[in-house]
């Protein structure tokens, strides 16, 4: 058991091939690598190639590596909390963590359109579960026939300082919004790009579910709602 490198001396700790063996077999052994092999790219990738939350234990620099965040996210969607902005939000991440569509322009089988309303969960002082949540949506034999918009997986500013201050006066529209409405909509396709506000986004999306028939669903985490 790779864990067993806990209780092993500091020599043995920090002996590269062993710390890769232990990783090889339980990716979270990494936790207990001296600082060195933290960040030591080839050992790294082994830990987050068996489990890939073992990201987080990584070194600050291969948190911010795409090749280091691809591979933990291939191997655990959720890892992709961990990787340091703006790889989090890094729609090739977003693929490789199930999160993102493949073609923005992809048929589905059912023309009403979803919202997901959840928790953000690509921050690492959160938890996986809404992300968890949108990879479920994606393999469910009804919910996955619904253009889904998730707002985790969207590359997003906000006029809103603090993002979710309930007294800030933006309510999603171009009449309250800080931004201008060259920011909060692409010039050709007249749909929210990567430099939206994110309530004006969430907001467009509402009014498409709504204006197709379609649903919203609200994840509610054991703690509750999100702000």
């Amino acid at each position: 058991n790779g864990l067993a490198l806990e209780f092993a001396s500091d020599t043995l700790k920090s002996d590269g091939e062993i710390v890769l063996a232990a990783v090889k077999s339980q990716g979270f052994a990494l936790a207990f690598a001296p600082d060195h092999l933290k960040n030591d790219k080839d050992l790294v990738f082994a830990a987050v190639r068996q489990i890939g939350n073992a990201l987080q234990c990584a070194a600050d620099k291969l948190r911010a590596d795409k090749e280091v965040v691809l591979a933990a996210a291939k191997q655990k969607g959720a890892a992709l909390k961990y990787a340091k902005e703006p790889l989090n939000q890094d729609p090739d991440c977003l693929k490789a963590a199930g999160l993102f569509d493949e073609e923005e322009n992809a048929t589905y089988a059912r023309p009403e359109k979803a919202t997901l309303s959840v928790k953000f969960s690509l921050a690492e002082q959160s938890t996986p579960y809404a992300t968890e949540f949108a990879k479920f949506m994606k393999s469910d034999d009804f919910l996955k026939h619904f253009k889904t918009y998730n707002p985790n997986a969207w590359c997003k500013d906000s006029c809103d300082p603090d993002f979710t201050d309930i007294n800030h006066p933006c309510r999603g529209s171009l009449h309250t919004c800080g931004f201008l409405e060259s920011q909060n909509l692409d010039s050709v396709t007249k749909r929210p790009c990567k430099k939206t506000c994110w309530r004006f986004a969430f907001r467009f999306h509402q009014q498409e579910s709504k204006d197709t028939n379609g649903f919203m669903i609200q994840v509610e985490e054991f703690h509750g709602l999100g702000d």
